[in-house]
């Protein structure tokens, strides 16, 4: 999967890269192509026509100084200075000029150069061109004529300060700078949109939401691997256990308020009736302390719920024995099955121990076990089966009664589920009990699941704590 780290970071070198590169073949061109060919023509152009320049000088100044002497030469160096060609200069052996000006910065090496050489000596700065060479003739002997021009750099002048003088322009050194800006510019600006695109995505689902619109969604290419593709699914997945969660709140609150219902709507006949015939008054007495206790059992079923939902703080780790809770269990469902026709059994180990909260083990075991006796026919039993294996100890609660459809073996489990259709009172408890079960088993590391038995006769409730450790005794 990719990491938007590592596109961030393989983006901005390729970016670096291709910056580099584009100045780099620019500089290149500038150097070695056409534009660095044109240079170097215009600057060997310019040494060949200032060594021709001061071939020239050299033989003229030689021919003044035999007919005319040095009054003569300087005449003719100060004529020649005023040419606009470049600054000419007769350079003695000793390192000094003829005329007695001052020599520009190297000039006295590379005429002593040329004098040693015999040949003609060259200099190239920043800003200027320097020749040397030395006059071969009686008069003149070893002395050195050395000219000067200014460096050209582009053949496109971008101003005159005096006249025959080329300035160098912006190009050479803008028009890299500027294509590198453009190609990190562009390369920067695709990265940007690139990574901003699915979070306005995200912006707008999440404005879509505080609207109350929990259809909204984050659509994203699959293509996409990295962070924020997996910042959009969690949204995604957040979103929709949200909306479940805000649609059982609400299927919560009406069966709440339908549970009520049912018992109030009893009590109000009940008294109504104890007024209109209060002959008759002890039986609708205790019809109300019936439903009273109905009422009160639901709130406390609910509250538990609640608390398991919300996540209890902590639960007991006190050792328990399960074959001691469910015999007490079997001791008073017994009493009332009996009634029934109905009979409960227990089989299996002795003494085996988990480690928990008594009470909320006995009363998760407890719901099952008389749900098991709600549903069971008449004249069956339920059946108990304690085991255990490994490190887990096995509670099967068995009953004959209709079962359940497949479809709803998990169902049955949740708050306020029936599999009968009807929302009477006498179709079953209130829908909590099992829940409340698997609540309290899960908080001590448990699971709880249902089948169905061979042939529909009966469903199994299956139960698995983990077993009593020897550092939890």
């Amino acid at each position: 999967m990719g990491s938007l780290f590592r596109k961030l970071f393989s983006s901005f070198i390729f970016i670096t890269l291709l910056a580099s590169v584009t100045t780099a073949l620019i500089s290149y061109w500038a150097q070695v192509g056409p534009y660095g060919e044109l240079i170097k023509r215009i600057q060997h152009h310019q040494f060949q026509t200032l060594e021709h320049f001061l071939t020239a000088s050299g033989i003229a100044a030689e021919q003044l100084a035999a007919g005319g002497g040095e009054a003569a030469v300087r005449g003719y160096l100060a004529e020649v200075e005023g040419a606009g060609i470049g600054h000419i200069f007769l350079v003695s052996p000793h390192g000094s000029s003829f005329s007695g000006r001052s020599l520009p910065a190297g000039a006295a090496d590379l005429a002593a150069a040329s004098a040693r050489s015999g040949s003609v000596q060259y200099n190239v700065s920043d800003s200027e061109v320097m020749v040397a060479m030395p006059i071969f003739g009686p008069e003149l002997k070893d002395y050195v004529v050395l000219g000067t021009m200014e460096r050209i750099y582009w053949p496109e002048t971008s101003g005159r300060e005096e006249a025959g003088t080329l300035r160098p322009g912006l190009l050479p050194l803008g028009l890299p700078l500027l294509v590198m800006l453009l190609v990190a510019g562009a390369g920067c600006y695709l990265l940007a949109r690139s990574l901003t695109a699915p979070v306005r995505k995200l912006r707008q689902a999440a404005q879509k939401i505080a609207e109350g619109d929990f259809s909204a969604r984050v659509e994203m290419p699959d293509s996409r691997g990295d962070e924020i593709a997996d910042l959009s699914r969690d949204f995604n997945i957040m979103v929709e256990k949200t909306e479940s969660l805000i649609q059982a709140q609400k299927r919560l609150l009406r069966d709440i308020s339908h549970e009520l219902r049912s018992p109030l709507t009893r009590l109000n006949l009940a008294l109504q009736m104890v007024r209109q015939r209060p002959d008759r008054a002890e039986s609708y007495l205790d019809r109300i302390a019936k439903e009273s206790d109905r009422v009160d059992v639901l709130i406390g079923q609910l509250l538990m719920l609640t608390r398991m939902e919300g996540g209890m703080e902590s639960v007991g780790r006190q050792p328990v024995n399960l074959e001691k809770v469910l015999r007490d269990i079997v001791h008073d469902a017994d009493f009332e099955a009996a009634e029934q026709g109905q009979s409960i059994t227990l089989q299996g180990v002795r003494d085996v121990y988990v480690a928990g909260d008594e009470e909320l083990i006995g009363r998760a075991l407890e719901n099952v076990i008389r749900n098991g006796l709600h549903y069971t026919h008449s004249g069956t039993v339920v059946e108990i089966q304690l085991s255990e294996t490994g490190e887990e100890a096995c509670v099967r609660i068995r009953d004959y009664g209709p079962g359940v459809a497949e479809e709803d073996l998990e169902n049955i489990f949740k708050p306020f589920f029936r599999v009968s259709a009807s929302r009477e009172r006498d179709s079953g408890g209130t829908g909590v009990g099992l829940a409340i079960a698997r609540g309290a088993i899960q908080m001590h590391g448990g699971t709880i699941r249902a089948e169905n038995c061979e042939g529909g006769s009966g469903l199994i409730v299956e139960i698995i704590l983990p077993l009593l450790q020897g550092d939890e005794g």
